[in-house]
């Protein structure tokens, strides 16, 4: 009888090792998958945030290529792609850091952390910067360029309209 009690001593300690083992088997799979999903769920919020940022730029390129503020008009309508040379040297004159700050405090409110400059590149060539915010320390930049005509009033009719890019850069 005390070799009967050893037996199921011995038997219940081992059932009890199996169960702890198994335990400790499944505890291991479960941390396992816990951690390549966290892995996994970090991917997918790095990448949202990376498309939000994309979304971002986008929207400060358009933004930026439909001001009222540089377009060319003739009697009140406004030609698409197009950006008046004196307004554009107006405004890059008003606007860029260290001129008026009231004006590059609203621009700064649409803009943020962008450059923004617009380039005649036929046939001469000259650069206007309109917006500068662009931090010291960045970590990612997405640049945004956007053929433009450039038209100089000032200039005989034939010679009006020139070649011109848009570039916006947004930083993170």
């Amino acid at each position: 009888m005390h070799d009967t009690i050893l037996t199921m001593n011995q038997k219940a300690q081992m059932q009890m090792a199996e169960t702890i083992a198994i335990l400790l088997v499944f505890f291991v799979i479960i941390g396992l998958s816990l951690t390549y999903y966290g892995a996994f769920q970090a991917g997918s919020i790095r990448e949202a945030q990376r498309e939000q940022f994309e979304k971002e730029a986008i929207r400060i390129a358009l933004v930026v290529s439909h001001l009222p503020e540089v377009a060319c008009s003739d009697d009140n309508q406004i030609t698409e792609n197009c950006f008046d040379k004196l307004k554009v040297q107006s405004l890059s004159t008003l606007a860029a850091q260290g001129g008026n700050e009231e004006a590059f405090l609203f621009y700064q409110s649409e803009f943020r952390d962008s450059k923004v400059v617009i380039q005649q590149i036929f046939p001469d060539v000259e650069e206007f910067v309109i917006y500068d915010n662009a931090p010291a320390e960045f970590t990612e930049m997405i640049p945004t360029f956007i053929p433009m005509t450039i038209r100089d009033p000032t200039k005989h009719l034939q010679f009006q309209n020139t070649l011109g890019l848009l570039t916006v850069e947004v930083y993170r």
